[in-house]
C-alpha cells in the first residue's frame, strides 16, 4: 500500500488475472481503464479500480498512458471508499470533482457502447433478411442458421434509471459552479457526492459487464453466419464485376438443344420448336397483333406442353436434372439469347438455389405436376369448372370414353398428367401472364417488367404474404366445420377449420394472380388452389390481397350454396349483393357516396364481385392503418365478415368509425366463447378429456 510509480505503457491491473484487494488515486499522469470493448481515461483525483468486486478478478484492464503514480488503499468492500476521502481532507474537492466527471464519462461511454451493440445486432438481422436473396443471386442453396433466428436484440436493463445518467451529465455540465460552491463546503459534502456518483458507475460497469458479455455471445453465434455471408458477397462481387470467378458460376450454352435432347421428344417436334424459337427470335416486333406474329406465338405455345410433357415424365426419375432443364421447368427458359446473357445468368442462379417450401403450401408448378402424377392431389377443374371425374363421366356420356376406359383413367397418372398440363398449366399460365392477346409459354426478357430479383416469387415471400394477410383478416382461410362427439355429451359444435391453400408458382414474368378453385371437389375442408406468375412485374401485395379477397368472395359462395345471394341467410356475398342492388335507397349513403358507387359499379361492368375485391383492398390496405377509404355500410359489411385481428382491433379500438363495430364484435364473440367454455368446465369436472377442437375454437375466437 502507498505510493505506486508507473512507467508509460505500464499495466497496473491485467483483466482476468489480478485480484482486486485495493483501490487506487491518481496523483500524477492518466490512466486507461478497458475491456474488449471500450475504455475510458482518468486524470489527476481519478479513483482507479472503484467499480471492481473486491476479491474477484479485475474486469478491466488499468495501463498507464505516461510516466505518473497513484496512491494504492486497501479495498474490501464500499465502505473502505469514504475512508480514503475522509483521509484526504484536502483533497477531498477534487476527489468529489474526479468521481462526478468519472460518472458522466462511463454514462457516455456506456450509451456508444449499447447503441455499437445493437448497430452489431441489427446488422445481423438486416444482413439475415438480405441473405436469401443474395442466394438466389449467386445460386447457392440458403443454409439454415436457426441461431440468428432465436437471437434477441440488447436491452436496458431497470439497473441503470434514465435519472442516474441524466444527473451525471448534469453533474459535468455544471463542473465549474460545483467545484466553487458545493465540494468545498465540508468533507461530508465531497465523501457523499463520491459516494453518489459511485453508485452510478458501479451500476454502469456491471451493464457494461453484462452487456460485453451479449457482444461476446452474439460473435459466437454469429460466426458462422458471417463467414457464410463474406463467401456470397464475394461470389456477387466477382459476378458483378465481371470477374473470372463471377462468370465461371454459370455456363449455359446452346440450351434448347439440352432441353430437346433430355426431353427425347421426336425429331419432328423437335425441329418444329427450334425453327419457332429461331423465328421468334429473328423477330423484333414479336408482340404486334399481326396475324403472322399471333400464329406463331400460338404455335410456340403448343408445341412447349409437347416437348415439357415428355421432358417432365423423364425427370421424375432422374436425380441429376441438368440445370437447363430446371430452368425449362421453373421459368419457361429455352434459349440464353431469347433471355439475353444478364437474365440467363440470374436464373439459372434462382434455379440453383431454389428451397421447396417445408409445409407444401406454396410450390412450384413443376412441383404440383409431380403431386398429381403421384396420385396426392386431385387434378384442377377444367375451363368448364369440371373436376376429373365429372369430366371423365362426362366423355363416358358423350360416347368418347367406354367404362373400362374411364375407370382405368381415374388412377392413371398419365391420363391426370396431361389432364392439368392441357387445363390449370396452359390456361393458368395464359391467365397469370396477364396479356392474353401476346403470351408466349417461353421467357423472353422483353417481358421483364421489373426486375427480377423483385418480382420473384419464392417460397418465403409467399408466405410472408400469407402471414401478412392472417394479421389484418385472422379468418381468411378458415371455413365453418362441426364437429361432435356424443360419448362426452357434446353433440355439436361448430369451428373455424383454418386452411393454408396452395400457391403454385406459374413459370412466367406475369402481372395477375388468380383464384382457380377454392376447394377440390365438393370436400371443404381441401385446400384452394391459386395462381401466381413466379415473376410478378406488378405491386405483388396488392395482387396478393385482391387473390385473397377473391377467395373470401367465392368460399363464402360455395359454403353458402344456392341461399350466396339471399340476404335472408346473411353472409358476406348475400349482404354485400343487397348493398350494391339497393345502394340508391339506402339512407346511410350521401349523395356523394352514392354517385361513387354508381361510377364504381360501370368502371367494374355491374361485377358485385369485382366492386367487393376492390372494397376488400381498400380495407386491409388501408382501413387496417387507420386511413379511412370506405363508406359506413361497406365498413360495416366487411367488418363483420372478415373482422380485423386482435391486435389490429386494440389498435383502432378509439377510432369512433369502428368503436362500436368492435364492440358488437366483441358481444357476438363473447356469446360464441361462453357455451365453449361451459363445455370445458365440464369435461374437466368429470375428468373428460378436452377436445382440442374446442380448446382451438375458442383460441381462434380470441384472436
Amino acid at each position: 500500500m502507498g505510493l505506486v510509480k508507473l512507467e508509460k505503457g505500464q499495466v497496473l491491473h491485467k483483466a482476468g488475472k489480478d485480484i482486486v484487494e485495493t483501490v487506487e488515486v491518481i496523483v500524477k499522469g492518466t490512466i486507461k481503464i478497458s475491456n474488449a470493448f471500450s475504455s475510458i481515461t482518468l486524470g489527476v483525483g481519478g479513483f482507479v479500480g472503484i467499480v471492481e468486486t473486491p476479491g474477484k478478478p479485475y474486469f478491466y484492464t488499468i495501463e498507464a498512458l505516461e510516466e505518473g503514480a497513484v496512491y494504492s488503499y486497501p479495498f474490501t468492500s464500499k465502505d473502505d471508499i469514504p475512508k480514503v476521502v475522509q483521509s484526504n481532507p484536502k483533497i477531498a474537492p477534487i476527489l468529489a470533482a474526479q468521481s462526478a466527471e468519472a460518472a458522466s464519462i462511463t454514462c457516455d461511454v456506456f450509451e456508444q457502447e449499447f447503441n455499437e451493440t445493437l448497430n452489431e445486432y441489427e446488422q445481423i438481422q438486416a444482413d439475415f433478411a438480405d441473405y436469401p436473396n443474395l442466394c438466389i443471386k449467386v445460386g447457392e442453396v440458403p443454409k439454415s442458421f436457426p441461431e440468428i433466428e432465436d437471437l434477441m436484440p440488447p436491452k436496458r436493463s431497470s439497473n441503470l434509471p434514465e435519472w442516474a445518467i441524466s444527473f451525471a451529465r448534469s453533474l459535468k455540465a455544471n463542473d465549474a459552479a460545483l467545484k466553487r460552491g458545493l465540494y468545498p463546503l465540508s468533507l461530508d459534502i465531497a465523501t457523499g457526492m463520491v459516494m453518489s456518483t459511485y453508485d452510478i458507475y458501479q451500476r454502469v460497469s456491471k451493464e457494461s459487464q453484462a452487456l460485453s458479455e451479449y457482444r461476446k455471445n452474439l460473435k459466437l453465434k454469429a460466426k458462422e453466419f458471417q463467414a457464410n455471408m463474406q463467401v456470397i458477397r464475394a461470389k456477387l462481387n466477382g459476378l458483378e464485376n465481371g470477374s473470372a470467378e463471377g462468370q465461371s458460376m454459370v455456363a449455359i450454352v446452346n440450351a434448347l438443344n439440352t432441353i430437346l435432347v433430355y426431353s427425347e421428344v421426336s425429331p419432328e417436334i423437335a425441329t418444329k420448336f427450334e425453327e419457332q424459337i429461331a423465328e421468334f427470335k429473328a423477330n423484333s416486333n414479336r408482340y404486334d397483333s399481326a396475324d403472322e406474329a399471333r400464329a406463331l406465338r400460338r404455335n410456340i405455345s403448343t408445341t412447349f406442353y409437347e416437348v415439357f410433357t415428355p421432358a417432365f415424365l423423364k425427370s421424375l426419375n432422374d436425380d441429376d436434372i441438368p440445370l437447363e432443364v430446371k430452368m425449362f421447368f421453373m421459368f419457361g427458359f429455352v434459349d440464353e439469347e431469347l433471355a439475353s446473357e444478364k437474365y440467363t445468368i440470374t436464373l439459372a442462379n434462382m434455379a440453383k438455389s431454389y428451397v421447396p417450401d417445408p409445409d407444401g403450401n406454396v410450390v412450384l408448378l413443376y412441383e404440383w405436376l409431380q403431386k398429381i402424377y403421384n396420385l396426392e392431389v386431385e387434378p384442377s377443374r377444367n375451363e368448364f369448372d369440371q373436376d376429373w371425374l365429372t369430366y371423365l363421366r362426362d366423355q363416358k356420356l358423350s360416347g368418347s370414353l367406354k367404362e373400362e376406359q374411364m375407370e382405368e383413367m381415374i388412377d392413371d397418372p398419365k391420363a391426370r398428367l396431361d389432364f392439368e398440363i392441357h387445363n390449370l398449366f396452359a390456361l393458368g399460365n395464359r391467365m397469370t401472364f396477364g396479356r392474353i392477346s401476346s403470351f408466349v409459354p417461353v421467357f423472353d426478357s422483353q417481358n421483364v417488367l421489373r426486375p427480377l430479383d423483385m418480382a420473384y416469387q419464392n417460397t418465403a415471400k409467399v408466405n410472408e404474404y400469407f402471414s401478412y394477410i392472417r394479421s389484418v383478416d385472422f379468418g381468411v382461410f378458415c371455413r365453418n366445420a362441426l364437429y361432435s362427439n356424443m360419448e362426452i355429451g357434446v353433440p355439436q359444435v361448430h369451428y373455424a377449420d383454418d386452411v393454408t391453400p396452395y400457391m403454385i408458382l406459374m413459370p412466367n414474368p406475369g402481372s395477375r394472380a388468380c383464384l382457380w378453385q377454392e376447394i377440390e371437389g365438393k370436400k371443404r375442408s381441401t385446400k384452394a388452389r391459386m395462381l401466381v406468375s413466379i415473376f410478378n412485374t406488378e405491386n405483388t401485395e396488392e395482387c396478393m390481397i385482391k387473390l385473397f379477397g377473391e377467395f373470401r368472395w367465392e368460399m363464402c359462395k360455395t359454403e353458402q350454396g344456392v341461399h350466396w345471394n339471399d340476404v335472408t341467410d346473411p353472409s358476406l356475398t348475400s349482404m354485400y349483393c343487397d348493398y350494391l342492388q339497393f345502394f340508391k335507397k339506402n339512407s346511410a349513403l350521401s349523395t356523394e357516396q352514392k354517385d361513387k358507387l354508381r361510377t364504381d359499379l360501370k368502371k367494374y361492368s355491374n361485377n358485385y364481385k369485382n366492386v367487393f375485391i376492390a372494397d376488400y383492398l381498400a380495407y386491409v390496405k388501408y382501413e387496417a392503418a387507420s386511413s379511412p377509404r370506405l363508406n359506413k355500410v361497406a365498413r360495416e359489411i366487411l367488418f363483420t365478415f372478415c373482422p380485423f385481428a386482435k391486435e389490429l382491433r386494440e389498435k383502432i379500438g378509439d377510432n369512433p368509425q369502428y368503436a362500436e363495430l368492435i364492440n358488437h364484435y366483441n358481444a357476438h364473440v363473447g356469446g360464441q366463447i361462453k357455451p365453449l367454455t361451459n363445455i370445458v368446465h365440464r369435461l374437466k369436472k368429470e375428468e373428460l378429456e378436452v377436445p382440442e377442437v374446442i380448446l382451438k375454437q375458442i383460441e381462434h375466437l380470441k384472436k
